[in-house]
């Protein structure tokens, strides 16, 4: 007798399929959050690793000088080239408020607002060094001084706005802000020398007014309420009848004919 053996197969179950897939998204998605986390994690460490260094760096960078040691090196180089001292104080005052880092809107640099060319002529390789921005910019009065023969106002306005605006209108240029910082850095230096060039650059001051004169006052009478009288009539009289001299001469006395002689 035969006996007929069948293999018996499996069937899947859709709903084990979908299962299925389910769970490998969720293992996908819960695996790419993960690394995501991770990378964003990663970033914000290196961010705060860089700060911290960052933060190391400034506090091992030496301070800038003190206002006690730029004082000393400005008396040192100014006396060394024949400047006044309270002339370049004066001068870096005004410029850059006795900051070493300071740089303005044109791109002048350091305490004595040196453009990089002029730094260029004047040999400064750091305009940020103290020392040399001061030597540099005593150096660069130094020649003004000889050139304009210690005009103090020109010696400043070519400081400010440079040799050709004072040799093109012969003096301080009339720009308002040269004519400004001249007389800013006058009234730092000398109060008398800034009085001088005031009068110099804008003109002598008007003097007081004089007093005015006082009028005389006018007397207005009003004719209405004055009575006018017609004047009182003048008696005539006789002209009197000239008086007889009384030395006249008395006439001769008659002689009787008879009495007269042959």
């Amino acid at each position: 007798m035969r006996t007929d053996t069948t293999r018996l197969t499996p069937v899947r179950d859709s709903r084990d399929d979908r299962a299925r897939r389910h769970v490998l998204g969720l293992a996908v998605l819960v695996l790419t959050l993960g690394a995501g986390y991770l990378v964003a994690q990663r970033g914000a460490l290196n961010a705060v690793a860089v700060a911290l260094a960052e933060d190391v760096e400034a506090d091992e960078t030496p301070s800038g000088p003190t206002l006690a040691e730029i004082m000393a090196q400005i008396d040192e180089v100014a006396s060394r080239h024949g400047v006044p001292p309270r002339l370049v104080a004066a001068v870096i005052s005004v410029e850059s408020e006795f900051n070493p880092r300071a740089v303005s809107r044109r791109g002048a640099q350091g305490l004595m607002q040196l453009m990089p060319a002029t730094a260029a002529t004047l040999d400064v390789q750091d305009t940020f060094d103290t020392r040399e921005n001061i030597d540099g910019g005593v150096r660069h009065l130094r020649v003004l001084m000889e050139r304009y023969h210690n005009d103090l106002p020109l010696v400043l306005a070519a400081y400010n706005a440079g040799d050709r605006a004072v040799i093109t209108y012969r003096g301080v240029p009339p720009y308002r802000e040269t004519r400004q910082y001249v007389m800013r850095v006058l009234r730092r230096f000398d109060h008398d020398a800034a009085r001088a060039a005031a009068v110099r650059i804008y003109g002598a001051r008007p003097g007081p007014r004089p007093a005015p004169v006082a009028r005389p006052a006018v007397v207005r009478v009003s004719t209405a309420a004055v009575a006018v009288r017609p004047p009182a009539p003048v008696a005539e009289t006789a002209p009197a009848p000239p008086s007889v001299p009384s030395s006249l001469p008395t006439p001769p006395a008659r002689v009787p004919a008879g009495a007269q002689g042959p």
